[in-house]
């Protein structure tokens, strides 16, 4: 049935099924966490450094000493990671 009591994808048509819980649950917060793990995602998938995950993880392993800033840990990960020259055969 087509008309004000349809159904569309489980939702009543006439009502406004953004103020009924879709887009109103996308806050600003909301965004900027789902974002923040897709980018922590994407990081661990092309085996790039994840500089939040270093500083929660410093925290709960090595609460005493400070932590390297953001500078100092992408160059540690960069001579760790070329410093030994080519990995590969070609």
């Amino acid at each position: 049935m087509i008309g004000r009591d349809a159904a569309v994808g489980g939702r009543r048509a006439d009502a406004q099924w953004w103020a009924v819980g879709g887009f109103q649950r996308w806050t600003v917060s909301c965004l900027q966490s789902r974002v923040r793990l897709l980018l922590r995602t994407l990081r661990a998938v092309i085996g790039a450094p994840d500089y939040d995950r270093y500083l929660e993880r410093h925290a709960q392993c090595h609460a005493g000493s400070s932590p390297l800033d953001r500078k100092a840990f992408y160059a540690a990960f960069l001579s760790w990671r070329y410093e030994a020259g080519p990995n590969r055969c070609c």
